[in-house]
């Protein structure tokens, strides 16, 4: 039924071609394309990036998306329907996870069917995907539900698993993420996380290792200043909780709106009514709703992350750091619609011999509020080819240029490489000159010391997870 109901999420995608987003995932699925065929496993180097000069793009950016499209691609398949079954795998992998959360939480198929599709159905899910095409964090949204349904069922190398997965994901997503597994953690004492976490960082140290020791190489501030200071990009309460606006564009410094940043009425108002509804039916003292222990926490935690979003929490943002990393406060809508949608699997359990009646109006109401959300700006109709030749790929190549720049004296060029120089990083067998290039004719990517260590804590973690699985079956 999940599956089903999903389809208003995606069915757009179906036809040929693609649909227009703000992010450049189509670029670096072929970028990881040519790492699988050039043998450079795990891939670091993405010639194409940074106007032909290349970038180490994937030595600190999340691959699991990007396997995923490479599997798909070899078997044959387009590099634009590889990223469109990703999205899709996305938005019904996110629900059929969620409804296996739910269910085992709520123990009811009907709760477990409302918070798959509010969580599907979410404004904030149309936008990753419709709007943004934020691929690794939408792919997110399938490993959450995992990830609490590992610590409620107290499986240990499940858990590992999912973290090492969600981390190869989007580690950014783990960050926003991050306070839901510490207190279901401490809510379900579940302290075998703590062994299980150190053997899920040791399965992604060849991904860890680099962007801990490696972060000093390239250009970093560039991803914290400027358009991407977190202070110009708090939602107002209008914003998150009232607004119908549906826009295409930027996430615009201040209170004007070009993109919806918005939780979704669904998602908030139930939750507050069956808080309501309790609240007054206790003070009454009639027929008393119970309210579990796990909806309460997932309530707060709702409102915690809206809080996150909002700039009466820049005091925390300015206390804490690293959360600058994060640029857009709305990024906390993600988790936020986690836990709103879990919680509401509850709704069932209120309604007695009526759950069937309540279930099936809920997910009606998000479907009918929300799926006109879940739609394109343009449309290209196009094969690959229009995007990898010509003025597209070269918009594509300099796309977040100087993210992932090498700093090594060579400036961010306005215009293609010839293909005589390429950008020097630590890895290339040749030393760079004053201008921070080397030869491309001749020139060999290797692993440095810290990569290679990496690599080998990966696969040595690796198998140590594979033995203890065997070893509990």
């Amino acid at each position: 039924m999940v599956i089903l109901l999903s389809v208003f999420s995606f069915v757009r995608m179906l036809k040929p071609g693609i649909f227009s987003t703000q992010d450049f995932h189509l670029f670096r699925l072929y970028e990881f394309d040519k790492c699988v065929k050039s043998m450079q496993i795990p891939c670091r180097w993405a010639a194409d990036s940074g106007l032909g000069y290349g970038e180490p793009l994937f030595n600190f950016y999340g691959q699991i998306p990007y396997v995923l499209g490479e599997m798909y691609h070899l078997a044959g398949g387009t590099f634009i329907d590889s990223l469109k079954i990703l999205f899709i795998l996305s938005l019904v992998g996110s629900g059929v996870s969620m409804y296996f959360l739910a269910k085992e939480i709520w123990k009811g198929s009907y709760g477990a069917l409302i918070s798959s599709i509010i969580n599907i159905y979410a404004p904030y899910r149309a936008l990753d995907v419709w709007v943004r095409g934020a691929l690794p964090e939408a792919l997110s949204f399938v490993i959450f539900p995992l990830l609490i349904l590992a610590i409620e069922k107290k499986k240990t190398l499940w858990f590992s698993f999912l973290l090492a997965l969600l981390v190869l994901t989007h580690n950014l997503s783990l960050v926003l993420f991050f306070p839901v597994i510490l207190v279901w953690i401490i809510y379900r004492k579940f302290w075998k996380a703590v062994p299980a976490s150190i053997l899920s960082l040791g399965i992604s140290a060849f991904y860890i290792l680099p962007v801990l020791f490696e972060s000093k190489f390239i250009i970093l501030n560039t991803v914290v200043e400027g358009y991407f200071n977190f202070r110009g990009h708090f939602a107002t309460l209008h914003q998150l909780l009232f607004s119908r606006f549906w826009g295409y564009g930027a996430s615009a410094f201040g209170p004007e709106e070009f993109m919806s940043r918005a939780l979704g009425q669904v998602q908030w108002v139930l939750p507050l009514v069956i808080c309501g509804w309790w609240l007054v039916a206790s003070i009454k003292k009639k027929k008393r709703i119970v309210l579990d222990t796990s909806f309460i926490i997932l309530f707060l935690l709702g409102w915690f992350f809206l809080f996150l979003t909002h700039n009466k929490s820049t005091f925390i943002w300015e206390t804490l750091k690293p959360m600058a990393y994060i640029q857009f406060p709305w990024r906390f809508l993600g988790p936020a619609v986690f836990c709103f949608s879990l919680s509401l699997g509850i709704i069932p359990n209120l309604f007695g011999k009526l759950k069937l009646l309540a279930a099936s109006a809920v997910v009606v109401l998000a479907i009918l509020l929300n799926f006109s959300f879940f739609k394109e700006d343009l449309w290209y109709k196009a094969d690959d080819t229009y995007f990898f030749t010509g003025a597209e790929w070269d918009r594509q190549r300099i796309a977040s240029i100087g993210d992932f720049w090498p700093k090594f004296g060579h400036i961010i060029p306005n215009k293609p490489s010839d293909g005589t120089y390429i950008n020097y990083f630590p890895g290339w067998n040749k030393e760079p000159n004053k201008d921070g290039l080397i030869l491309a004719e001749g020139s060999v990517f290797k692993n440095t010391l810290i990569r290679t260590v990496g690599n080998i804590i990966s696969l040595v973690s690796l198998v140590v997870l594979i033995v203890l699985c065997k070893r509990k079956h």
